[in-house]
């Protein structure tokens, strides 16, 4: 029988974007009071991570998928945080990290910034959550790196090639690079892409996304040169490799990992839990964050053997 676990979790009622930036800037002024920023270099580049909880607690390190940044997190980040270390990194090209050299975005090279994040900062013995993109790294790496990694969590995360009709496209996708969008604006794309997301987290990613302009006009932090597939590596060896704990989270109504391919990759290495949360699609770290607490919380206090 397989090991799965299904959550069913609501939304917070919408509200307007106005009343959603307000929100967003109580939150972030919360949030703000419990976070530390901090900057390690890599191939050149300076790397920007966001650091919750204390710094002796066991480390939980989470990336992101493409087009997105560690403060995305911040919500899910905040849950844990009483109880784990909670570190945040931004990948290169991404967020407050510098951009990389033209074609310096492979798989192997985002790895790399995982290593040079465990090294500087000192991490032994992590859980090491990636979403997305984010997981394919956060699988890459744990191949590797094996006894540096105490569990795996994949949140919707898919090792075959990207949806040529576009379906599947995962990350925020920064459009018409060149354009400069009022914060208003920048929320609602992110809303076409994430329709489940509550309207204060859509408004607290679109602050950390993006630069303000004199005149009230916003831009795209990140390089568009960044938004590119992973998958130039065989990332089923990988997976086949692991035998850490693994937890497989997808949303339902996920249009990016199919609940087909969510159960091969579940019968493909030994230790994997399936969860399908009810309620959130692609985005659930956003959409629905303290059921996934719940869920991640679950899955640490009872790994399967």
């Amino acid at each position: 029988m397989r090991d799965e676990w299904a959550v069913v979790g609501g939304h917070a009622p919408a509200h307007g974007v106005a009343a959603a930036l307000q929100d967003c800037m109580r939150i972030m002024a919360s949030i703000e009071q419990g976070h530390r920023d901090g900057f390690i270099e890599n191939d050149g580049i300076r790397l920007h991570y966001v650091d919750w909880g204390e710094a002796k607690a066991r480390p939980m390190v989470l990336l992101h998928g493409l087009g997105d940044c560690a403060r995305s997190w911040d919500p899910f980040a905040s849950e844990l945080s009483a109880d784990y270390r909670v570190i945040g990194l931004d990948l290169r090209g991404h967020g407050d990290s510098r951009w990389a050299a033209p074609g310096a975005y492979r798989l192997e090279q985002f790895v790399s910034d995982v290593e040079a994040l465990v090294d500087q900062v000192g991490l032994t013995g992590m859980v090491l959550v990636g979403h997305s993109e984010g997981g394919q790294i956060a699988i890459s790496y744990t191949t590797a790196h094996p006894a540096m990694v105490d569990t795996l969590i994949a949140l919707d995360c898919g090792l075959d090639a990207p949806d040529p009709t576009g379906q599947g496209v995962s990350s925020p996708t920064w459009r018409r690079w060149e354009e400069r969008f009022s914060l208003e604006e920048v929320v609602q794309h992110l809303r076409e892409g994430q329709p489940g997301s509550a309207h204060d987290a859509l408004a607290l990613q679109a602050l950390h996304l993006t630069n303000e302009l004199p005149g009230g006009r916003w831009t795209w932090k990140g390089d568009p040169a960044a938004l590119r597939p992973l998958l130039e590596a065989d990332l089923w060896r990988d997976w086949r490799m692991l035998r850490c704990p693994v937890l497989l989270a997808r949303g339902r109504q996920s249009r990016v990992l199919a609940h087909a391919a969510a159960v091969r990759m579940q019968e493909g290495a030994p230790r994997v839990r399936l969860a399908e949360l009810e309620g959130g699609g692609h985005w659930f770290h956003l959409e629905l964050p303290s059921t996934l607490e719940a869920t991640v919380r679950w899955f640490l206090q009872a790994p399967p053997p």
